[in-house]
């Protein structure tokens, strides 16, 4: 069973991008969290009590209090080991080079993904 973890503010996301991951997976676990400063806390836990780490990460880039880019700098600065086999996932709905530039220059993102999800992607990338 696959763990997903999707960090987004956004109502509808957090409602249809479940909801297409689902339809790939049927039997994955998914959490939801809306703030990255929450999504900081929960992974540290995790991390402490030797939770396995979610398998994919949906990380929107632009968040309230902390950006993605932020939460991930928090993250490398913690143990880095615990997620070294989770597949991060930068999300966004605009296409700003400047962030797909900071997304490739990061070691810890496998990617870029624009809103919304699809199953295609789904599909050819799990």
């Amino acid at each position: 069973m696959k763990q997903f973890l999707l960090i987004d503010d956004d109502e509808i996301i957090c409602i249809v991008h479940p909801a297409i991951i689902r339809q790939a997976f049927p039997d994955s676990q998914i959490n939801i969290i809306k703030s990255s400063i929450e999504a900081l806390e929960y992974l540290k836990t995790l991390a402490a009590t030797n939770e396995p780490a979610p398998d994919v990460i949906f990380l929107d880039i632009n968040l309230p209090q902390m950006s993605g880019f932020e939460l991930l700098e928090k993250l490398s600065e913690e143990d880095i080991n615990y997620l070294k086999n989770s597949k991060i996932y930068m999300l966004s709905s605009s296409i700003d080079q400047r962030d797909l530039d900071r997304v490739a220059a990061n070691k810890m993102v496998i990617g870029f993904v624009g809103k919304p999800l699809s199953m295609d992607f789904m599909k050819s990338n799990f």
